[in-house]
């Protein structure tokens, strides 16, 4: 190795390199929008959360995913959508960002509540197991609609109770 390489490499690894853990769960995923994309996005975050220790989350992070995701490509056909995951403060949080237009007069309102309605069921579930729903436009300088939900880690277990 040469003098040019070691300035280059930090002094030690970071912690993050040590293998998955809550503290490094910080994914994001572009996707092409299409319903066949769901399959792969479930698959990916269960097996996300398993690696970093939060397997009791799996089922219910599936299901978020897949209905966060559904809502997006059912209102947005066509076009990308972004995932993330992450886990901050003793919650996991998922975020769908679509492409979804803006829309003219009072049509975004209508369109907004016709998009919440699509995800009552996952509304519902999230509110019995403590967490929290979303639907917003995306903030400046996106644009499109921004979905997510949070769930603390007992949201697990009282999913597997429903």
């Amino acid at each position: 190795m040469s003098n040019q390489d070691e300035l280059c490499l930090p002094a030690s690894p970071s912690p993050s390199s040590g293998g998955p853990s809550r503290a490094n769960l910080d994914y994001s995923f572009g996707l092409p929008g299409g319903a066949y994309c769901l399959g792969t996005a479930r698959t990916a975050v269960g097996r996300v959360l398993t690696q970093h220790g939060l397997g009791d989350m799996v089922e219910l992070g599936v299901l978020a995913t897949s209905e966060l995701l559904g809502n997006a490509v059912l209102f947005t056909p066509g076009r990308g959508v972004s995932l993330t995951l992450r886990w901050r403060f003793g919650v996991l949080r998922l975020t769908v960002f679509d492409e979804h237009p803006d829309h003219a007069g009072g049509d975004e309102k209508r369109c907004r509540a016709h998009r919440r309605q699509a995800l009552s069921t996952l509304q519902a579930v999230v509110d019995e197991c403590g967490g929290i729903v979303g639907l917003a436009p995306a903030e400046k300088p996106l644009a499109g609609s921004k979905l997510w939900v949070v769930i603390p880690r007992v949201a697990g277990k009282r999913y597997a109770e429903l």
